[in-house]
């Protein structure tokens, strides 16, 4: 009952408040809650994947979400398309529907999600979502997917399921963090062939996404009603989740069974790179951008995007947009993320990753490495004489994603007889508890022709 809201109080001089100091005050379980999920712990030295700074932006999230193992095999299903689950929903007042139960007779179709009938039948390979449901036949189909019984799951409530002899189902469908552990940790335990997840759940939560890309085994997710998004899972936000997932089919309850939707549009990607502190300030393109990413900013790193350009000399900003042309010939950019960077020549000969950030409804889409991407091909392209490596400070739960970038860590004891600087006098900011300092050398030695 006494853990209640912290406020940051930046020191005079400063230009980042990273919670330099916290004032304890009484308030209710409620409040404490939502307070501490929406403290950050970003320094203004960190660089973030978009998996890594989403795992420290809430304090108090509990432990970290555990994998889900590779589901076994079962017996008589030697291919991931063949149906290892049949669901029908039963309307009021219309002809009850009996699925067909799922077995190795039936012929083998085409797809691991297709609609038979009118029932929609799913394999192991299935990555399929579901639309047009209602809050409560979502819940009636978590429930009787749960059902351990055959005959409790074949007649419960609106919906007729008939499953394969041996099938594990999880379903997740909490929209909290610690109902979202306990059904992940029921889930892992379990060893689930096919997870049913609720779309509404994952709003914004980027480990439970991680963990659901990563699955080896059959997803069913359950799209958010339309009025779903006064709660912040609007139509934006699924098709970025349903991209993250992997979603390959989408299906809307029809009149008289399934039909087939279409999937979200791939992005169109550019990055408009490297603009300086007068772009942002003057392009008018360049500005509507600088709108876009500000909540961003400021949520992670506490700061304002342009003040924080400014006192880094010469920083550059790169910003992901997606491009959308309108019906009248006009081209609409969409903020996807940002790197932000500087160049220093001789003797540094360094190009240093300053901010990387990615907005939560387009995480686990390969954005955040795309941006890395990009700023190691501008490393590469210049001379050795000017670049010779790309340097950051990386949070622990970021490490990986560098490592799969090339990154490795700089020796605590790295000798600077060589005539470059140590790498903390780069960013004079205050290091952050945890973080490594990371490199990736670019380009290659020069060599004597005869010595090649």
């Amino acid at each position: 009952p006494g853990v209640a809201t912290c406020l940051s109080s930046p020191r005079p001089g400063t230009r980042a408040a990273p919670l330099q100091r916290f004032i304890w005050m009484s308030t209710s379980p409620a409040l404490v809650g939502k307070v501490a999920s929406c403290l950050s712990l970003a320094s203004a030295s960190t660089a973030a994947s978009d998996g890594g700074t989403q795992a420290r932006a809430a304090m108090g999230s509990g432990s970290r979400l555990p994998a889900l193992p590779a589901p076994g095999g079962m017996e008589g299903v030697k291919s991931k398309r063949r149906p290892v689950l049949s669901l029908a929903l039963q309307r009021p007042g219309g002809a009850a529907h009996d699925p067909e139960k799922p077995g190795a007779s039936a012929p083998m179709p085409a797809a691991a999600a297709g609609a038979s009938g009118a029932a929609l039948a799913l394999g192991l390979g299935a990555r399929a979502a579901l639309a047009g449901l209602s809050q409560a036949q979502a819940i009636a189909l978590c429930i009787g997917l749960a059902a351990r019984d055959e005959d409790d799951a074949g007649g419960c409530g609106s919906w007729a399921l008939s499953r394969h002899e041996g099938l594990r189902v999880a379903t997740v469908f909490g929209c909290d963090g610690a109902t979202l552990q306990e059904e992940f940790s029921a889930a892992a335990d379990m060893a689930p062939h096919l997870v049913c997840v609720h779309l509404g759940g994952l709003s914004d939560r980027a480990g439970p996404c991680a963990v659901l890309k990563s699955f080896r085994g059959a997803l069913l997710i359950l799209e958010a009603p339309p009025d779903a998004a006064s709660e912040g899972c609007g139509e934006e936000d699924q098709e970025g989740l349903l991209r993250a997932l992997g979603v390959t089919s989408r299906w809307s309850v029809a009149e008289h069974g399934f039909e087939s939707l279409t999937l979200p549009p791939a992005l169109v990607t550019e990055i408009i790179g490297d603009l300086k502190l007068k772009d942002l300030e003057q392009d008018p393109e360049v500005v509507a951008l600088v709108s876009q990413a500000q909540p961003l900013y400021d949520h992670h790193f506490h700061e304002d995007l342009i003040e924080d350009v400014r006192s880094r000399e010469s920083a550059q900003v790169g910003f992901l947009v997606a491009r959308r042309e309108e019906g009248d010939g006009l081209v609409q950019r969409q903020f996807l993320g940002l790197i932000v960077y500087k160049h220093w020549g001789p003797p540094l000969r360094v190009l240093s990753i300053l901010r990387v950030a990615v907005p939560s409804k387009f995480r686990l889409q390969g954005f955040g490495r795309v941006l890395m991407r990009w700023a190691i091909e501008k490393a590469r392209q210049m001379p050795r004489t000017q670049c010779a490596r790309l340097t950051l400070n990386s949070m622990p739960e970021a490490i990986l994603f560098y490592e799969r970038l090339q990154f490795t860590p700089i020796p605590q004891d790295e000798d600077d007889d060589g005539g470059e600087p140590r790498l903390e006098e780069v960013d004079a900011a205050q290091p952050v508890p945890g973080a490594l300092w990371m490199e990736l050398k670019c380009g290659r030695s020069f060599q004597p022709v005869g010595k090649r």
